[in-house]
């Protein structure tokens, strides 16, 4: 398809699809027994009568996201113009689509569900700028990149705002255009009943003897299961990867996914699985512990940190910057995550990536690895997946909901080079044909 530099959106399409889980998976105090999703396709016309358009997905979390999409953000998105001559118009105007459906839905939004209404209609956005542009929805970002403003969360400047290029000219496109790879972790176990900590250290170290550096559990609330299935990992998995444990980097992270009520109780259970240290020693015992209590309990956060020594990362879920600008100035941030959809979608996500990656912190990315391996720059982010091979995973199907995406071997994430983000919806799980 020829690139064409701009287009009107002329209607923004949902879908909702289920997938149920082979066994019920336990996750801070949620069962989860089966994963929605909610497809959308945001259409539009160029000038010569040509459809374009792009596409977004994301879990729904039981709430009716389709419906938020169809009532509260894309009323606000169609008739709007994206351009994309360049990065920098692509900024401009996917932009301007954000701060239009963030101001029209104030009044109930801001933060929450509408905000991650926003962020599936301005990823589709996104990937229909790169489809009119011909190039990855990554080249865009690049270009351009170093005039975009606001981009640090927490420190001056309007915080919900998108990035804004001011005038100038973009940057040199062929200075961006080949495809690095990034860091990539894989979501490798939850602990499901019936099995042993000697079961669930095997997959674990499956998947690192095909060249995964940094893998992830789910925490179990048997104290002495976890126990006993980090002593092995511990044990094992350096000499398995060869690599230490290097926070952020490599070695294995416990995701307690919001599991305790409060620091004593997150404390005692580290405790009790062996893993606190003391300042001073070579290495952490985990690569990072995430998500231990609500986001938004920073000060618990800060006391975890400072007598576990456990390097802390938080981020899934989260959709306001806020709640990360009070974590990282209680040094609770070690390794921020962003959810590219919550955060309100690529607009408000590729700058705080690059911000955070500009102060030298690791960054990782909370799934949606289709999205999240363009955002950043190079070495900008860390791509979180889970399995994804051909036959599926128990924990997530989202795999087998695509068509496409980034090459994800050894540890590391390729960005496609195809047009926009590079990959499709399943027709036959998101029927996104009709017009609402």
């Amino acid at each position: 398809m020829s690139a064409v530099p701009a287009a009107r959106v002329v209607a923004v399409r949902t879908a909702t699809t289920v997938v149920p889980l082979p066994q019920p998976l336990r996750l801070g105090a949620m069962t989860v027994e089966r994963r929605e999703y909610v497809g959308v396709r945001v259409v539009a016309e160029t000038d010569d009568g040509r459809t374009v358009a792009g596409e977004s997905y994301a879990l729904t979390r039981e709430a009716p996201m389709a419906e938020l999409v169809d009532r509260l953000v894309a009323p606000h998105v169609v008739g709007r113009e994206v351009v994309a001559s360049d990065g920098v118009a692509a900024r401009q105007s996917v932009g301007a689509a954000w701060d239009a459906a963030l101001r029209g839905s104030a009044i109930v939004g801001r933060v929450g569900l509408v905000r991650r209404a926003i962020g599936l209609v301005d990823v589709a956005l996104w990937d229909l700028a790169g489809q009119l542009a011909g190039r990855p929805v990554w080249s865009l970002l690049d270009d351009g990149a170093d005039l975009a403003g606001s981009a640090e969360p927490g420190v001056g400047g309007d915080r919900d705002a998108p990035s804004r290029a001011v005038a100038g000219s973009p940057r040199d496109v062929s200075s961006v255009a080949v495809a690095v790879p990034r860091p990539a972790i894989l979501v490798a176990a939850y602990p499901t009943p019936g099995r042993t900590a000697r079961d669930v250290a095997e997959e674990v170290l499956a998947h690192a003897r095909a060249g995964w550096p940094l893998l992830k559990i789910s925490r179990s609330p048997d104290r002495a299961l976890m126990r006993d299935l980090l002593a092995i990992l511990r044990a094992e998995l350096p000499d398995v990867t060869g690599r230490p444990t290097v926070a952020g980097r490599s070695g294995v992270v416990v995701d307690v996914g919001f599991g305790w009520r409060d620091a004593d109780e997150a404390l005692a259970d580290l405790d009790a699985w062996g893993v606190t240290g003391a300042a001073g020693e070579s290495a952490p015992a985990l690569a990072w512990l995430e998500d231990p209590l609500l986001p938004e309990d920073a000060a618990g956060a800060a006391r975890v940190r400072d007598a576990s020594k456990l390097p802390l990362s938080v981020g899934d879920e989260v959709t306001d910057s806020e709640v990360f600008a009070r974590l990282d100035a209680r040094g609770a941030l070690d390794v921020p995550r962003v959810d590219v959809v919550a955060i309100g979608g690529i607009t408000p996500a590729d700058p705080l990536v690059r911000a955070w990656a500009a102060r030298g912190k690791v960054v990782s990315s909370h799934v949606y690895p289709e999205v999240s391996v363009h955002l950043g720059g190079a070495a900008g982010i860390g791509v979180e997946t889970f399995d994804r091979s051909p036959a599926g995973n128990p924990y997530d199907p989202a795999p087998l909901l695509v068509r496409g995406g980034p090459v994800l071997d050894g540890g590391h994430a390729t960005p496609p080079d195809a047009p926009g983000l590079g990959f499709t919806l399943d027709p036959d799980r998101f029927d996104l044909e009709a017009t609402p």
